[in-house]
């Protein structure tokens, strides 16, 4: 029987080779079951109708479901395995959340923006990679106005939660990791985006991972959301889990305790997890 601490060892945030993970999703699970990860999402990027090198195919999806069945009936005794995506919403480009939703019967979806839509000439804006080429993207979409481009940003990211019923939204202020140092994050401005979003978040019930990433890949000193977006989480009541979105197992569980230990402090007793096809509380143990 897994001891207590591990109850809360949930990865429902992860990539694998049908995207740009650096691992099969076989000896990610078994990897995982190791290091007594007790759920585990094997959540790859979904297609999105544009060319890249980061998302699945969407000429992969049934391999992709099968895969992942066979690995519940192999490996579903040591670790709970769920089904899911990260699913981009792009205006008028994406597919639509209940097109994978439906056809591959997954068990939740993770919500994300990588790539924004300048709302006048549809030009996409990607917020991730190099930051120098996305700051340098950015001036020539949004013309250096990186107040536009950040508004833009989450505007973006409260139509995909008005819109698509999702589950989780996946790394909410990403968009501070690359164009963070360009602006005050206590601008009345920003603020009141990130307050809007809280709002809609809580209206649709909508889940708020504490993604890791940044902290130890070194790209940012702080969870996405920040610790500040955190505490007004609990003040709201809003719902809230831990991912590390790894790309390899070796990254599964990588800062979390100093995560687990963040949300205690600021009041949280629970994470989300799934229990009974549905979602429920698992309590935070505090770590030392």
């Amino acid at each position: 029987m897994k001891d207590d601490t591990a109850i809360q060892n949930l990865c429902l945030h992860t990539h694998n080779f049908f995207c740009d993970g650096k691992q099969d999703i076989n000896t990610l699970i078994k990897n995982a079951a190791l290091q007594n990860v007790t759920q585990i999402g094997i959540s790859s990027h979904a297609p999105i109708k544009i060319e890249n090198k980061w998302s699945m195919s969407l000429d992969n999806i049934d391999n992709y479901v099968f895969e992942i069945s066979e690995a519940q009936k192999k490996y579903g005794s040591e670790i709970e395995i769920f089904a899911a995506l990260e699913i981009d919403y792009i205006p008028e480009i994406s597919y639509p959340f209940d097109f994978f939703r439906n056809r591959m019967k997954l068990d939740y979806t993770i919500g994300s923006i990588h790539l924004v839509s300048h709302p006048t000439t549809k030009e996409l804006w990607f917020i991730d990679g190099p930051k120098d080429k996305c700051v340098e993207n950015m001036r020539r979409i949004f013309g250096g106005n990186v107040q536009f481009a950040v508004e833009c940003f989450f505007a973006q990211t409260r139509e995909m939660i008005q819109s698509q019923r999702l589950d989780i939204i996946g790394h909410m202020d990403k968009v501070i990791m690359n164009t963070g140092h360009l602006f005050d994050h206590n601008a009345l401005w920003y603020q009141n985006e990130i307050a809007e979003t809280l709002k809609e978040i809580k209206e649709h019930g909508t889940i708020v991972e504490a993604n890791t990433r940044g902290l130890y890949k070194g790209k940012w000193d702080d969870t996405f959301p920040s610790r500040s977006i955190l505490q007004q989480c609990y003040k709201m009541d809003i719902p809230v889990t831990i991912s590390s979105d790894a790309h390899h197992s070796n990254e599964l569980l990588l800062s979390y305790d100093k995560v687990k230990n963040e949300l205690i402090e600021i009041g949280f007793k629970y994470i989300q997890g799934r229990n009974n096809k549905k979602w429920g509380n698992f309590p935070i143990i505090k770590t030392f």
